[in-house]
């Protein structure tokens, strides 16, 4: 029971990060209903997930200034009453241009219960087992691949768009509520009857160091490059021959096979804590290797192991941003880090999923898109392997 209570803020951050940033992986499967009601290509939906990087990367510098400042939870009940509630008032937008502003504020909600906050709640709350807590609230976003995919093909298989979006906002909304009530500490900056410590020095020069720099554009690199996949996914299984349901089963394998490489991260990682930038770009190159499997698969088999490997490695890379930040930084300051660096996300994040609804429109496939993300991830980690080695008072 002691061990339950010590690890429930990360396993609620694990819903969090589910039905936050999980939600985006099932964008793709909303893009053909939202093109056929409002008359559009795949280009002008795309530009949905845009306002999921744009928007968060703007206002993440103040909202990482909070995480070190003001109670977490209540930070967490606000994103998600205003994400859920641009949700359902998206579902019966008369027309694209207001959802396309419901989306907008859907993104400035979600930033409240983002991974800026969640993780800088994780680095504060288990100095020490940094990994295993990011990687057991990573887990979310496995989770959801698994569950969300399925669910929404099955919604859609009997509704309109319009109808399972308001039934997915209420559910998560009432869900989310209930976790943050009871699993989330009240006190300031999630520690419950401890103040905010005061920044370390090192605070006000953070953007003097390589590290800030290295880790922050390899992040935007690798994590844009995931956001892009998962809008291709189903257009891409399409062309290829294969149904929206069999799509929503491949994405999900994808999410079980992430859930795999999140584990083991939460077994080994802080024992690898001085080879830190060497395990994040290991986790590249695994999904570098996934994308070229998949660009040449054809069949089930193939198809099948391709996203086995890139969910693996993606689900093992999603914690690495704060993970790496807290090798580099003091955790004191972990939040304005993290948010320091969300603008370094924006020029790929801008370009990259709408540039693909474009190759998509006049090519009619995804491939050129699939080739394109394998160049930025060696980018990434050849970043990665370019980071100096972290302070031996942090190993």
């Amino acid at each position: 029971m002691e061990t339950l209570k010590r690890w429930l803020p990360a396993l609620s951050a694990m819903c969090f990060l589910g039905l936050g940033p999980g939600l985006v992986g099932i964008y793709g499967f909303f893009v053909d209903p939202l093109s056929r009601e409002f008359g559009v290509g795949a280009a002008v939906i795309n530009i949905g997930p845009v306002a999921i990087l744009l928007v968060p990367s703007l206002i993440s510098p103040f909202i990482g200034r909070l995480t070190d400042r003001v109670p977490i939870r209540r930070l967490i009940l606000v994103g998600v009453s205003v994400a859920m509630g641009a949700l359902l008032a998206i579902s019966q937008a008369p027309s694209l241009t207001l959802a396309m502003l419901g989306f907008l504020v859907f993104a400035a909600g979600m930033a409240g219960y983002g991974p800026v906050v969640v993780n800088s709640l994780m680095v504060k709350l288990y100095l020490g087992r940094e990994a295993r807590a990011l990687a057991l609230a990573a887990i979310g976003i496995s989770l959801a691949g698994v569950v969300l995919p399925p669910t929404v093909g099955v919604l859609l298989a009997h509704f309109d768009w319009r109808a399972a979006l308001a039934m997915l906002a209420v559910g998560v909304f009432v869900l989310l509520w209930l976790v943050a009530l009871t699993g989330i500490p009240a006190g300031i900056a999630g520690v419950s009857g401890v103040a905010v410590a005061p920044p370390p020095p090192e605070a006000a020069g953070l953007r003097r160091a390589p590290a800030f720099w290295l880790i922050g554009f390899a992040m935007a690199l690798g994590l844009n490059a995931i956001v892009v996949l998962s809008v291709c996914y189903p257009l891409h299984f399409a062309v290829r021959g294969f149904s929206v349901a069999e799509a929503g089963w491949f994405i999900a394998l994808s999410g079980v096979t992430g859930l795999c490489g999140k584990l083991l991260l939460a077994g080994f990682g802080d024992a690898l804590r001085p080879h830190a930038k060497w395990l994040a770009a290991a986790c590249l190159c695994g999904q570098l290797a996934g994308l070229a499997l998949l660009l040449n698969g054809q069949t089930y088999i193939e198809v099948v192991l391709a996203m086995g490997v890139m969910g693996f490695s993606s689900g093992a890379f999603l914690p690495m941003h704060p993970y790496l930040n807290s090798r580099y930084f003091d955790a004191a300051v972990i939040g304005r880090v993290t948010g320091a660096q969300m603008p370094l996300f924006l020029p790929f994040g801008i370009i990259g999923a709408p540039l693909a609804g474009f190759v998509y429109d006049r090519n009619g496939h995804h491939d050129v898109t699939l080739m394109a993300l394998m160049l930025v991830l060696a980018l990434a980690a050849l970043l990665l392997v370019c980071l100096p080695r972290a302070a031996a008072a942090r190993d």
